[in-house]
């Protein structure tokens, strides 16, 4: 049987800092964070993806127009 605690204390340890499943995200996220204009590997590979999927529609749109 499972016992379960009166919902205002409930409440509280919900509340509580340090407390539940994300408890060290935001410090982690905060940690993590570069410095503001800094371009960081993920965002040049991004960016990197991002065009070459554009030039691939290209292709592919060019290839289409031909037939």
């Amino acid at each position: 049987m499972h016992h379960q605690r009166p919902p205002e204390r409930r409440k509280e340890a919900i509340n509580a800092p340090g407390n539940g499943v994300g408890a060290g995200l935001a410090q982690g996220v905060r940690e993590s964070v570069p410095h503001p204009g800094a371009l960081t590997m993920a965002d040049l590979a991004f960016v990197v993806a991002t065009i070459a999927v554009f030039a691939l529609v290209a292709l592919v749109a060019k290839g289409v127009a031909r037939l």
